[in-house]
């Protein structure tokens, strides 16, 4: 979970005319059940907003749609949350569905294997609209332990096909999830006698998204002393919260987030 701290950065009368859009802003949030409690500081210096959602990025980039920040009117200091240190009934909150027992295992050529079968099935489902599916994730990254769960980004020319073709992949045995917390995405995952085998997260041609999971796929296949470190790291977690993802989750934020960096880096520089 995260605490998203808001600060202004102008006079309460600047503010005022926004108010109301951000108010359909919050509303939005709650109706997706991204934001699940918002409030003003009492400074009336700002406002915070708590959010189940266990990727800092999905939380942040929901927030740069907030008008206060599109207009330059305030900032967002986002603050990752354990609810249990504040009060055990407060875990209720917590999306149950991201609930799951963790196992991992070593990596196997099984992986691509699975990945091509399943991406065969999802082209002849997207059609014209689909440019092209990208296996990602832990699973696609030679030599470290993963989760058994292939994730796969299908690039697509526009978003809103997918909508219309949203009956077709659940046709394929897949639940079909929306946004779930990321502006531009479509998100869909399917699953065997209670464990997931496939994520599927579908962006259009352009989305900033597509560039981040390819390059941190690509910076740790290059990099196999840090894929090592990113293998060291989650069996840690594992052994801290066998089962509970979203603090598993939590516990990878800052390495991901200093890999997705360091991965933009290296990328610009064998662009020159």
């Amino acid at each position: 979970m995260f605490i998203a701290l808001l600060h202004y950065k102008v006079p309460l009368e600047e503010i005022a005319p926004y108010r109301l859009a951000h108010m359909e802003f919050l509303k939005e949030g709650y109706a997706k059940n991204v934001f699940i409690a918002s409030g003003r500081m009492y400074s009336d210096k700002g406002g915070v907003i708590l959010s189940p959602l266990t990727r800092r990025g999905e939380f942040e980039d929901i927030l740069k749609k907030d008008p206060f920040m599109l207009h330059d009117l305030a900032s967002y200091e986002v603050v990752g949350f354990d609810p249990s240190l504040f009060h055990s009934d407060f875990e209720s909150f917590i999306w149950e569905r991201d609930k799951e027992k963790i196992e991992m295992f070593p990596h196997t050529s099984q992986w691509e294997v699975l990945f091509n079968k399943e991406a065969e099935a999802l082209s002849r489902v997207f059609g014209k609209t689909l440019l092209t599916i990208h296996h990602i994730g832990s699973t696609s990254i030679p030599g470290i332990v993963a989760k058994p769960i292939v994730d796969m980004l299908p690039v697509v020319k526009d978003i809103r096909d997918v909508d219309l073709i949203t009956p077709s992949v659940v046709g394929l045995s897949y639940e079909a999830k929306g946004e779930y917390g990321m502006p531009g995405r479509r998100f869909f995952v399917k699953s065997q006698e209670g464990k997931r085998l496939f994520n599927v997260h579908v962006f259009e041609e352009g989305h900033p998204d597509v560039q981040r999971h390819l390059l941190f796929r690509d910076y740790l296949r290059a990099h196999s002393e840090e894929a090592f470190a990113y293998a060291a790291l989650k069996k840690d977690l594992v052994l801290k919260y066998p089962d509970d993802i979203e603090r598993y989750c939590c516990g990878k934020e800052d390495f991901v987030k200093a890999i997705e960096e360091k991965a933009a880096i290296w990328y610009n520089l064998l662009s020159k």
